[in-house]
């Protein structure tokens, strides 16, 4: 019996880890660009990796470009649930993955709003009294996710 609470153990880490990735908080996504503009050459194609910078450096530029020139690095991009996000709290977070991509800043670009619509019928498809589409249950849902974007920049 040595091999039970050997078992137990491998339980909890197992139950620990899936605690610890479904309670993951909201994530800003990089896509690195292929070939930034003002980088490189065609010698080495590819973005560069920079070391982390702190976020209380980082840069925003709502209305307008930096007047100092810079390499593209990549965008950045957050899906908000919510149909009045926290936009104080995405651009916290977009200063926090800038940082941890060796940016210097970052130029909003701007954002998209979709509406997902989810319908549901339940009954027969065909019903002689009725014909197609006969008397059943229909259902649905929506709701508007807002996408925020922006562009990494490495100042020059």
């Amino acid at each position: 019996m040595k091999t039970l609470p050997h078992r137990f153990a491998l339980a909890g880490l197992l139950l620990a880890s899936l605690l610890f990735t479904a309670c993951q908080g909201p994530e800003v996504r990089y896509y690195p660009l292929n070939n930034p503009v003002g980088s490189g050459s065609a010698a080495t194609p590819g973005p560069s990796t920079y070391a982390p910078t702190n976020p209380l450096d980082i840069k925003l530029y709502i209305a307008k470009k930096p007047v100092q020139p810079f390499t593209e690095m990549g965008i950045l991009a957050f899906t908000s649930p919510s149909s009045q996000p926290n936009e104080t709290e995405i651009y916290d977070l977009f200063k926090q993955k800038a940082a941890e991509i060796g940016a210097d800043g970052v130029i909003m670009l701007p954002s998209r709003e979709q509406n997902e619509s989810f319908w549901q019928t339940t009954g027969y498809p065909y019903d002689w009294y009725y014909g197609y589409g006969g008397p059943g249950y229909s259902s649905g849902y929506s709701y508007t996710l807002t996408t925020f974007r922006g562009l990494a920049i490495k100042f020059k």
